[in-house]
């Protein structure tokens, strides 16, 4: 969990409305310091990561394209997973994901942060890596969506002209993207 929970706050109910590979989504009920009664749709989330792979000349880095059905539209992303291996620690999915999508194995990998994605509705929560030395293998893809993406090389320089363009949308990808430059110019 992310974040503290507030003693204001209780949660007197939860109802499990719908269970799906990804998440679960659970009608809530509340009572707050007052004793006012409220009721909230939860979305329980597996959490997941995302790396930021960056290349050897630290002059590009490896995003993925990727079909994602709720846009129906591709979206340039960072290579990114679920958490949904029994007992695997968040950097040993970083590194699957490297290599399913990517197919590369990095020697180093730095967590930069975690992020709460949706908090008015869901307890997500993404963890992004750095990736460096990078070892190029063979992409793992497991998907349709995978099996269709393709990995782009991006310079570093062009980074911010794409997310300020709106090229670069998605929130995971811009901000461990914007946190790489900011490691890098530090």
């Amino acid at each position: 969990m992310v974040g503290r929970s507030d003693p204001e706050f209780s949660m007197v109910n939860e109802r499990l409305l719908h269970s799906g590979y990804a998440f679960d989504l659970y009608a809530t009920t509340w009572v707050d310091a007052s004793g006012e009664v409220f009721e909230r749709d939860i979305v329980r989330h597996r959490g997941a990561v995302a790396v930021v792979p960056l290349t050897d000349d630290q002059e590009h880095v490896v995003l993925v394209r990727q079909f994602r059905t709720p846009l129906n539209a591709r979206l340039l992303e960072l290579p990114a997973g679920l958490r949904d291996v029994d007992g695997e620690s968040e950097i040993d999915t970083a590194r699957r994901e490297l290599e399913e999508e990517v197919g590369c194995v990095a020697e180093t990998i730095e967590h930069l942060i975690t992020l709460v994605t949706a908090v008015g509705f869901a307890d997500e929560a993404i963890s992004i890596f750095l990736a460096r030395d990078l070892t190029w293998t063979s992409r793992r893809a497991d998907g349709e969506e995978e099996r269709s993406m393709t990995v782009e090389m991006v310079p570093l320089v062009e980074v911010g002209a794409m997310i300020a363009n709106g090229e670069i949308t998605d929130a995971k990808t811009v901000a461990g993207l914007l946190l790489l430059l900011q490691k890098l110019n530090s």
